[in-house]
């Protein structure tokens, strides 16, 4: 038992969402989510993170490379990482959607609010674009890739909401079936203990969840995102 014990490797990740963007203009117009930058309400959330993690030192610091992602890294972080410079990677990118106008406005509210639901079903893609399997097939390929480097013991990764969800549920053992319920508000900090045996992770434990310090007991708006999306689209159609 005491071998055992002596043998397992402790290891920390912090994930984060990206800060509040806008996604669609002032006219209601759907924006390239591949472009999008961070809104002053969400550098001001990532300063409040960053005012969190003023103490944290970490090895490694990855984000995806869309730019709200990139920008949300380079602000939360004061310490650089132990190990090289901020990196980026294309395989964190958020899950993508279809042509939303393509979906039925009768369609918005159960599709569009419920997408989280959907990935639960054999085949499903994302408001008709990305299957799930596909993008929990390239995000947990890039987490194995990173647990498989010995080099680390604390980890930073800025991505966006459906990519938490995938590694949390993953992580968790429980492949897609938590996604639903693993909300990720925007620039919150989640926190998961690894427990690693010869490069295997053989036990997760949730240290904080979903933590905003910009809004520490979720006082605000209680829409979850994709229900604030589709109100978006709907008002967009009228």
């Amino acid at each position: 038992m005491e071998q055992k014990l002596k043998n397992k490797e402790k290891r920390r990740l912090y994930l984060v969402r990206h800060g509040h963007v806008d996604y669609f203009d002032n006219c209601g117009v759907p924006l390239d989510p591949r472009n999008v930058v961070l809104s002053e309400t969400g550098e001001a959330q990532v300063l409040a993170l960053r005012n969190i993690l003023g103490g944290v030192q970490v090895d490694r610091a990855i984000s995806s490379d869309y730019p709200r992602a990139v920008q949300s890294l380079r602000i939360a972080l004061t310490n650089p990482p132990r190990r090289g410079g901020l990196e980026q990677a294309k395989v964190l990118r958020e899950i993508k959607a279809g042509r939303l106008r393509e979906i039925p406005i009768s369609s918005i509210p159960i599709e569009v609010s419920g997408a989280y639901s959907h990935a639960l079903t054999p085949g499903a893609s994302f408001l008709r674009g990305e299957s799930w399997e596909a993008f929990s097939a390239r995000v947990t390929g890039k987490l194995k890739s990173l647990l498989a480097d010995q080099d680390w013991h604390d980890v930073i990764i800025v991505s966006h909401d459906a990519v938490n969800r995938v590694i949390l549920s993953w992580l968790m053992g429980y492949h897609l079936s938590l996604l639903p319920s693993l909300e990720q508000d925007p620039a919150s900090l989640t926190i998961v203990d690894l427990d690693m045996d010869q490069g295997v992770v053989s036990g997760a434990c949730i240290r904080l969840f979903n933590f905003t310090p910009y809004d520490p007991v979720k006082t605000g708006d209680r829409k979850t995102v994709m229900q604030r999306i589709a109100e978006s689209m709907l008002s967009m159609r009228h």
